[in-house]
């Protein structure tokens, strides 16, 4: 799993310590305990996810703010498929 380092606070992977901003690859167990411990976050393979309500409703995107999508998690929007011609 690779991941990339977002906590100040040096966390230990492989080994050695980490600065933040560092990506490296760890083994699973290792990264989802750096992810969900706040310390990292993952890489590369996760899906991009709608954002929801506290229930459970989509959320709508905010047109008065055009760099931020509201709409999707991360606030970046998935890049669109090309249609057949």
């Amino acid at each position: 799993m690779k991941i990339k380092i977002t906590s100040d606070r040096n966390p230990w992977a492989n080994g050695s310590p980490c600065a933040k901003g560092q990506e490296i690859d760890v083994d699973d167990e290792t990264g989802k305990a750096l992810v969900e411990a706040g310390m990292a976050e993952a890489m590369g393979a996760s899906k991009p996810k709608r954002a929801r309500t506290a229930k459970g409703k989509l959320k709508a995107d905010d047109p008065s703010t055009p760099d931020v999508n509201e709409a999707w998690e991360g606030g970046k929007a998935p890049k669109k498929k090309k249609g057949k011609k």
